[in-house]
């Protein structure tokens, strides 16, 4: 993984570790980071860059068992530091519960919270009032996801399991789930914080802010630490209305990343991700190298472009630059993928995708997971801390995400 700006910010560490420890614990102190996030990294070589941070991760189940033994230490540090004691928590899953990828995560996720000393159980907004949902993972193990009932300001199993906590994993594409409105419990994350409000571009622009300051602190050039982007909103791929605005963005990123290249003599062909600007999945994704290959788009393309998960229409996009990996797998194409609890990276995966190249989306069919840093060796750990660093910043940005007062409904 060695590369020039790996260097740099590994030299920048070990010379200013407790300045930067300083750094990280201001920012933190001032906006607190979620309880857990989960950052996807393109390394360049000649840059690094978060090109998607999720706040209601997938994925534990792609964790060392050195990285879980920190997630354990980490979960108990973080509700020990909440107003009230923590003894029963509820995980509230994805609604696509035969996924068999995403019931090995959420096994894990469950272990992970009983291993920190937590009674847990699964609550599901899909079970039907007095029918639990019996689920296998991909081992077999059994999951049990039991209908949930709200009893006033409290929310409940239909077994009378009352949670001091409820851990949201779903991602609320479409929407904020009503048996939570009003709820008085500690929800983590945010209810606001789902995809049917958060926007990609508002992170990014909060990114933007923060890879500066930190930069700025440094010595370091941010756009060394960033995607460039630029939204277009008012967009009906359908009926290829706003493809005009797509396209101009797509030449202005071009132009600037150009610029960029010439500075630091990087010889490839920029190119940019066109993004639905809420949502995740890897859906609603596409590549160009210029706006005439929006005007080009085929009715299959726009399909795609037209409607993410759960059936939700694209509106607005991000057109983000281009940052091609040159992190290779056992011959696979790779990309990073950090896990955070509280701000602190605890471990990692990277996603590999022999189907597909260099520039283009590995979250995609084909792609397969490998654990970082299985024997936590000190060498290890030390190539990952550049990682690190960024999945940091990428977290601290997504705290200071603005949307406006009503933030938990």
């Amino acid at each position: 993984m060695s590369s020039a700006i790996i260097t740099q910010l590994t030299e920048t560490l070990r010379a200013q570790e407790q300045e930067v420890a300083d750094w990280f614990h201001a920012a933190f102190t001032a906006t607190p980071p979620s309880f857990y996030s989960s950052v996807d990294i393109r390394h360049a070589g000649y840059k690094i860059a978060p090109v998607d941070t999720n706040l209601f991760p997938a994925g534990f189940n792609h964790l060392s068992e050195p990285s879980q033994k920190r997630a354990v230490q980490l979960i108990e540090a973080f509700m020990q530091k909440l107003s009230h004691p923590v003894k029963k928590v509820m995980i509230i899953p994805e609604n696509h519960t035969r996924n068999l990828g995403y019931l090995d995560n959420l096994q894990a996720l469950l272990s992970l919270l009983q291993r920190a000393g937590y009674e847990v159980r699964i609550g599901s907004l899909q079970a039907e009032e007095g029918e639990a949902i019996h689920l296998q993972d991909s081992s077999g193990q059994s999951l049990v996801q039991q209908p949930l009932e709200k009893d006033g300001n409290t929310l409940k199993t239909d077994c009378d399991f009352v949670p001091d906590v409820i851990i949201i994993n779903n991602d609320m594409t479409s929407g904020s789930p009503a048996i939570l409105k009003g709820i008085t419990q500690t929800i983590i994350p945010a209810i606001g914080q789902g995809w049917y409000r958060r926007k990609k571009s508002i992170h990014f622009d909060a990114y933007r802010d923060v890879s500066y300051e930190f930069a700025q602190a440094f010595q370091l050039d941010p756009w060394l630490l960033r995607a460039e982007f630029h939204k277009c909103g008012l967009i009906d791929f359908k009926e290829r209305k706003g493809i005009e605005c797509v396209a101009l963005g797509v030449e202005k990123i071009l132009r600037v990343v150009r610029e960029r290249y010439a500075q630091y003599n990087v010889k490839v062909d920029p190119y940019v991700f066109i993004k639905a600007d809420s949502g995740t999945y890897g859906m609603g994704i596409m590549t160009a190298k210029s706006g005439e290959d929006v005007y080009e788009m085929n009715k299959k393309s726009r399909n795609k472009m037209d409607v993410i998960k759960e059936g939700v229409h694209t509106s607005e996009v991000i057109i983000q630059e281009g940052v091609p990996t040159i992190d290779v797998i056992d011959g696979g194409i790779a990309e990073p993928m950090l896990y955070l609890i509280d701000g602190t990276p605890m471990g990692g995966a990277y996603r590999i995708n022999e189907e597909r190249d260099t520039y283009t989306n590995l979250n995609a069919r084909g792609m397969r997971f490998q654990p970082m840093c299985a024997n936590d060796s000190e060498e290890c750990m030390s190539r990952l801390s550049p990682l690190g660093l960024v999945a940091k910043l990428a977290t601290l940005a997504a705290s200071r995400e603005e949307y406006g007062d009503d933030y938990m409904i």
